[in-house]
């Protein structure tokens, strides 16, 4: 069974229980085996339902073997154990977020996202950590201590979903949920070697999500939650069972556009955006993207590199700091906010400076960065007219080394020798983020012994198609799941 949790994908072991090859039952011991070995070393899982774990998979198991009909509303996961990023408020389970003023918190009711995970059948039993309040792009805080990366432990798994892309990386979890405003899902997919999908806003629930406050009702603005996988078939399951609580796009009975035929990399139109100015890779980040759409047309897609939404980089990237920032900031205590008008009232030209001004603005500056979203959203619809897919990198480099210690605006990255600022890496998440979009995180190469992915975006709520067109990239260019090697703790 160890064996088999190396490489299995989520949707490979559904199949295994189904056919009866193992249980619920021992998949899930085989998990708690896979976990008192190698979580130490990775410190991904933090904290556990063990007895209830163990009655929901004796459940699953009575109900295939007596009744032979699953359990749950559609039952896509039978049966499955998984575990849930600590974002997620769980009955039963503490849900911290990573703040040590929330380390008692046990929610008495479910996110939503986790009410569609027991609805299809699948089995809780594990939550995976989080930077504090999900605002990092490592992952590690004062309650469960640092992540690291199963690749190589002096570096970070990413943030703020480093917990569940490690968990999963790890044969802890087939699956998980995980959020992402600011390449939450996509980072540490990419840091790590896993499959993530970023839906489009509003297509899946965020009820239930810390941040915001315990009990908050409303959404935020740019955040989205999805999932984690071993393989785009992996993330098109997740995906259909989160799809089971909350309305798509607020609408009661929407449903996002099917696939109108089968995808094919053959005459597939793909952009590639390999670089940029304000936000430089590294060589060998670089060329994994420029190796990956080569090939693709090695196979029949069609290439082209020149093609932009109609708006300069530096204009997308600006919008999207002046609405993330608002997001960020709602919830600082009041000196902190005060101090951010302050840093913004100075007028530098800095990312922190810039965070800060549009952070402590008056709504009217919003509606201004909203209306100039709005531009940019036309331009990306109008961009996928001539294409079907846009290739980014994920970040500038694979999986950064641990650096907790500094502050978020004072860390430094080295890409090829050059010391680049920490939070560049929203330049990259943000493509995608400001105006909406659908992306899926394919990991696609190395560099240097680490995982490298690729972010493929596409046009606002064509999920379901994008998913489907990554398969057949998956299928066409043999990408799969790569394990990393475990280390005993």
């Amino acid at each position: 069974m160890q064996k088999l949790l190396d490489t299995a994908t989520a949707t490979e072991l559904l199949a295994g229980l189904a056919a009866g090859d193992f249980s619920s039952r021992e998949l899930l011991e085989a998990q708690f085996d896979r976990i008192d070995s190698y979580n130490p070393s990775v410190n991904a899982v933090v904290a556990f339902d063990f007895e209830r774990a163990q009655a929901e998979a004796a459940a699953a198991d009575d109900a295939r073997v007596g009744a032979r009909e699953p359990v749950g509303s559609g039952a896509r996961l039978h049966g499955l154990p998984i575990t849930v990023k600590d974002c997620f408020e769980t009955t039963g389970m503490p849900t911290t977020a990573g703040s040590p003023t929330l380390a008692d918190h046990v929610p008495d009711t479910d996110a939503d996202l986790v009410t569609a995970l027991r609805q299809a059948g699948a089995v809780i039993y594990g939550k995976t950590n989080v930077p504090l309040f999900a605002g990092d792009h490592q992952t590690y805080n004062d309650v469960y201590g640092v992540t690291r990366n199963p690749w190589d432990p002096d570096r970070t798994p990413g943030g703020s979903s480093g917990g569940s892309a490690v968990s999963v990386a790890c044969g802890f979890s087939p699956a998980e949920i995980g959020s992402d405003i600011g390449g939450s899902i996509r980072v540490p997919a990419h840091y790590t070697g896993v499959f993530g999908l970023k839906p489009s806003h509003g297509v899946l629930s965020d009820r239930g999500h810390v941040p915001g406050p315990p009990g908050t009702l409303a959404g935020d603005d740019l955040a989205v939650c999805g999932p984690l996988g071993r393989s785009v078939a992996d993330l098109t399951l997740m995906f259909g069972a989160l799809s089971g609580v909350g309305a798509f796009g607020g609408v009661p009975g929407a449903a996002l556009p099917q696939p109108s035929a089968a995808a094919t990399v053959t005459g597939l139109r793909v952009g590639v955006w390999a670089d940029d100015p304000l936000a430089p890779v590294s060589a060998g980040t670089a060329a994994t993207v420029n190796d990956f759409v080569a090939t693709l047309g090695e196979h029949g897609a069609l290439i082209r590199d020149d093609v932009r939404p109609a708006i300069e980089s530096q204009m997308l990237h600006d919008t999207y700091l002046a609405l993330l920032s608002p997001v960020m900031f709602a919830a600082l205590p009041p000196e902190l906010f005060e101090s951010m008008r302050e840093l913004g009232a100075q007028g530098g030209d800095s990312v922190s400076d810039k965070m800060a001004r549009s952070g402590t603005a008056p709504h009217r500056d919003w509606l201004r960065a909203n209306e100039a979203r709005h531009r940019a959203m036309a331009a990306w619809d109008a961009m996928f007219d001539g294409i079907d897919v846009m290739v980014s990198p994920v970040t500038q480099t694979p999986a950064i080394l641990h650096n907790t210690e500094a502050s978020y605006q004072d860390r430094v990255i080295d890409v090829d020798g050059t010391e680049r600022a920490y939070n560049e890496i929203l330049f990259w998440a943000g493509l995608a983020t400001m105006p909406l979009l659908p992306v899926v995180t394919l990991p696609v190469g190395s560099v240097d012994g680490l995982p490298c992915g690729v972010q493929v975006m596409a046009r606002r709520w064509s999920d379901l198609i994008l998913l489907d067109r990554c398969q057949a990239i998956c299928d066409t260019l043999d990408i799969s799941f790569q394990p990393p090697t475990l280390i005993a703790g």
